[in-house]
């Protein structure tokens, strides 16, 4: 099994009760499926970076699960078709890799020395 980072937005409309139950749906999806869910976070509700039908606002949910790759596809086929989440993203934990950082060979300002300006 692999880890995966998985985030969905929850219109902002749906009433507590039914987002709870929306969350657990989501976990038990991956727990029938021989997954485990490492962690659940609700994020809480954020601003959108754009609307998304009508709403500028949605509630955010992150999980860490560690997967099968059935399980993601059974999550992502149920999440489309469930009305009162907005959008979904499902990423591979391992597949994400930090860019490496070069160090600054560059002299600093201060050490340079000027350049001669040419004079029109």
């Amino acid at each position: 099994m692999k880890k995966y980072e998985v985030m969905y937005i929850v219109r902002p409309d749906v009433e507590e009760a039914a987002r709870k139950e929306l969350i657990e749906f989501t976990t038990g999806i991956f727990t029938k499926m021989d997954s485990k869910v490492l962690e659940v976070k609700e994020l809480g509700m954020r601003n959108l970076a754009y609307e998304i039908n009508d709403h500028t606002k949605g509630f955010y949910v992150l999980m860490n699960v560690e997967a099968t790759h059935e399980a993601t596809q059974e999550f992502d086929r149920l999440v489309k078709i469930n009305a009162n989440v907005m959008r979904h993203i499902v990423i591979r934990i391992d597949e994400v890799k930090q860019p490496k950082i070069k160090p600054d060979t560059r002299p600093k300002r201060e050490n340079r020395e000027p350049r001669e300006r040419k004079e029109a």
